[in-house]
Protein backbone atom coordinates (compact mmCIF):
# COMPACT_ATOMS: atom_id res chain seq x y z
CA UNK A 1 0.00 0.00 0.00
CA UNK A 2 2.78 2.76 0.65
CA UNK A 3 4.74 1.55 -1.92
CA UNK A 4 1.57 2.37 -4.81
CA UNK A 5 1.30 5.67 -2.65
CA UNK A 6 4.48 6.57 -3.03
CA UNK A 7 4.12 5.77 -6.66
CA UNK A 8 1.39 7.43 -6.82
CA UNK A 9 2.46 10.70 -5.50
CA UNK A 10 5.74 10.64 -8.10
CA UNK A 11 3.78 10.00 -10.90
CA UNK A 12 1.62 13.26 -10.04
CA UNK A 13 4.77 15.31 -9.69
CA UNK A 14 6.31 14.63 -12.50
CA UNK A 15 3.06 15.15 -14.22
CA UNK A 16 2.57 18.51 -12.76
CA UNK A 17 6.39 19.45 -13.08
CA UNK A 18 5.55 18.97 -17.19
CA UNK A 19 2.92 21.64 -16.67
CA UNK A 20 5.35 24.26 -15.33
CA UNK A 21 6.02 27.09 -17.12
CA UNK A 22 9.75 27.51 -18.66
CA UNK A 23 11.90 30.02 -16.96
CA UNK A 24 12.90 32.86 -18.85
CA UNK A 25 16.32 33.73 -19.57
CA UNK A 26 18.31 37.24 -20.48
CA UNK A 27 18.26 36.06 -24.21
CA UNK A 28 14.29 35.46 -24.07
CA UNK A 29 13.86 38.79 -22.31
CA UNK A 30 16.27 41.10 -24.11
CA UNK A 31 14.08 43.64 -26.72
CA UNK A 32 10.73 41.94 -25.19
CA UNK A 33 8.39 44.99 -25.51
CA UNK A 34 5.66 45.24 -22.68
CA UNK A 35 3.42 47.56 -21.52
CA UNK A 36 5.05 50.56 -19.20
CA UNK A 37 3.15 49.75 -16.08
CA UNK A 38 5.21 52.32 -13.89
CA UNK A 39 4.20 55.43 -16.55
CA UNK A 40 0.85 53.42 -16.79
CA UNK A 41 0.16 53.99 -12.30
CA UNK A 42 1.72 57.52 -12.79
CA UNK A 43 -1.09 58.90 -15.10
CA UNK A 44 -3.69 56.98 -13.30
CA UNK A 45 -2.78 58.25 -9.94
CA UNK A 46 -2.72 61.40 -11.39
CA UNK A 47 -6.15 61.08 -13.03
CA UNK A 48 -7.37 60.10 -9.70
CA UNK A 49 -6.15 63.46 -8.25
CA UNK A 50 -8.08 65.55 -10.49
CA UNK A 51 -11.27 63.34 -10.33
CA UNK A 52 -10.71 62.07 -13.93
CA UNK A 53 -12.04 58.54 -15.61
CA UNK A 54 -8.39 56.96 -17.20
CA UNK A 55 -9.67 54.23 -19.97
CA UNK A 56 -6.71 52.57 -21.63
CA UNK A 57 -7.06 51.60 -25.70
CA UNK A 58 -3.14 51.22 -26.00
CA UNK A 59 -1.04 51.01 -23.18
CA UNK A 60 2.50 52.67 -23.23
CA UNK A 61 5.30 50.52 -23.93
CA UNK A 62 8.95 49.80 -23.21
CA UNK A 63 11.30 47.78 -24.15
CA UNK A 64 13.10 45.82 -21.87
CA UNK A 65 16.84 45.79 -21.59
CA UNK A 66 19.14 42.94 -19.74
CA UNK A 67 22.19 44.31 -17.83
CA UNK A 68 24.66 41.67 -17.95
CA UNK A 69 27.54 41.57 -15.53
Amino acid sequence: MKTLLATGCMLTSLLLGGCASQQYTAEDLDGRIVCDEPHMRAIEQRAQRQAMDVHWVHCPTATLRVVRD
